[in-house]
C-alpha cells in the first residue's frame, strides 16, 4: 500500500496484492449536486473500474455496477458522513491488473484513499475474502482459485471497533466449511 499516488486527488492510494494491482482516488467532499435537497449528513459516491487489460481476457472486467454497490456499503458506515453536510464524497477505484480477490484490495485501498485524504472516519476499513474449493478454504485467493471455487465469503471490518461492516456469500457452502472458519 502507497498513499499519495494521485496528486490531482484529495486523497489516493495504491495497493498491489499478488497479481491484483488497484489505485483509487479520493474527491471531496465538495459541494454535492443534489445541494437543492438539504441533508444533515454528507453522500458517499463510489465507482469500480476496470482498465481494458486488467484482466486476461480483454475488456471482460467483472461486474462493475456491483462492485461500486458493495464498495459504497463496506465504506459509508466507517465514514462520519455527519462533518460534511451537503456535501459528497468521491470515490474512484480502477483496478490495473485483476489476479484476484479483487475486491477485498479496492476496499481497503479505498479506506487508505479516504485517510489520506483526510475523511473523518470512525476506523479503516479492511476486507478478505475466502474462497472454498471443495474441502478446501483459500484465504484471498488468486483469479485461478476463483475460477474453480463452489462458494466465496468476503468480509469486510472495522479492526479497531470489532465491527463487521459487510459480509457475502456466495455459491454452495457445505455446514461444515463454513463452521471451520
Amino acid at each position: 500500500f502507497r498513499t499519495g499516488a494521485v496528486n490531482s486527488a484529495s486523497g489516493s492510494a495504491y495497493a498491489e496484492f499478488g497479481n491484483t494491482k488497484v489505485i483509487v482516488s479520493v474527491f471531496g467532499p465538495r459541494e454535492s449536486k443534489k445541494a437543492m435537497m438539504y441533508s444533515d449528513i454528507g453522500r458517499l459516491n463510489c465507482n469500480v473500474s476496470y482498465t481494458t487489460f486488467a484482466t486476461p481476457v480483454r475488456g471482460q472486467g467483472s461486474d462493475h455496477k456491483e462492485f461500486s454497490s458493495m464498495l459504497h456499503k463496506a465504506l459509508e458506515g466507517a465514514i462520519m458522513l455527519e462533518t460534511f453536510p451537503k456535501t459528497t464524497v468521491d470515490v474512484f477505484a480502477l483496478v490495473l491488473e485483476s489476479g484476484g480477490s479483487d475486491l477485498p484490495v479496492v476496499i481497503s485501498c479505498a479506506s487508505l484513499a479516504l485517510a489520506d485524504a483526510g475523511i473523518m472516519m470512525y476506523d479503516l476499513v479492511a476486507a478478505v475474502s475466502v474462497s472454498c474449493l471443495g474441502k478446501n478454504l483459500v484465504i484471498d485467493p488468486i483469479l485461478e482459485e476463483e475460477s474453480y471455487q463452489d462458494g466465496s465469503l468476503m468480509l469486510t471490518c472495522m479492526p479497531s471497533r470489532y465491527e463487521v461492516t459487510q459480509l457475502i456469500f456466495t455459491g454452495e457452502w457445505s455446514t461444515p466449511d463454513i463452521n471451520e472458519l
